[in-house]
């Protein structure tokens, strides 16, 4: 017994006596449920965590598989292409126009004659010749007396002076052109009276003419005899 105590130290497990032998035998048994049970509870916390690890990635997997499949479908809807269809009017195709040019016509600058002058035309005078017919007694002969122009003024005085040789058959009227000269004029079958009234006035004989040649006078009526006053 003493002699193996003094041994304790260099080892616990000799087995000496029964004392000595059976301690450690006992603290093992004392400790083996104790142990087993902590070594259970390391291997269900073990396989706990285990299990926790492969569910976590079993759910993170499934997001991951919903978050992508969502993530398409969100791309796919963004990338869409819209195809606009653009109708185009149709195509009006013009005519080609057909240009003719008219052929080029050349005028020749017209050819200027020298002024020719002719002599002054003389006419013959629209009198004629004295007849020999005794005339008509100046009561019964109707007479007109016109003037125009500034002349117009002597109507009057005219038809006064004729009346006063025996002219008494008269009467004035307003004419409208001017006469350059007094004329007388006279109808047919009158050239006799128209002469005697040119002597009673005083003017030649190539101042009565027929009464075809005379200013249109209105007013002019029966008479057979105007008396057209002029500058002259």
């Amino acid at each position: 017994m003493q002699w193996c105590e003094g041994f304790r130290h260099i080892a616990h497990t000799v087995d000496c006596t029964e004392g000595v032998s059976h301690r450690p035998a006992i603290d093992r048994r004392r400790k083996g449920p104790i142990g087993s049970l902590g070594r259970s509870v390391s291997r269900h916390a073990i396989i706990n965590i285990v299990l926790g690890i492969v569910a976590a990635t079993l759910v993170a997997a499934v997001i991951y598989l919903r978050v992508d499949d969502s993530g398409s479908a969100s791309a796919t809807t963004t990338i869409a292409t819209t195809t606009t269809t653009t109708t185009l009017p149709p195509t009006t195709t013009e005519p080609a126009t057909t240009t003719t040019e008219a052929p080029t016509t050349t005028i020749e600058p017209p050819t200027t004659l020298p002024p020719t002058t002719l002599p002054p035309t003389t006419l013959p005078p629209t009198t004629l010749p004295p007849t020999t017919l005794p005339p008509a007694d100046r009561a019964f002969v109707p007479v007109v007396v016109t003037s125009a122009g500034l002349n117009g003024a002597r109507v009057g005085p005219g038809v006064y002076f004729l009346s006063a040789g025996g002219w008494t058959n008269i009467r004035g009227v307003n004419g409208v052109v001017q006469m350059p000269a007094t004329t007388i004029f006279y109808a047919d079958g009158f050239q006799n009276s128209a002469e005697l009234m040119a002597a009673d006035m005083a003017l030649p004989l190539t101042q009565v003419a027929p009464l075809a040649g005379a200013p249109p006078v209105a007013g002019l009526g029966d008479a057979v005899l105007l008396v057209y006053l002029g500058d002259a």
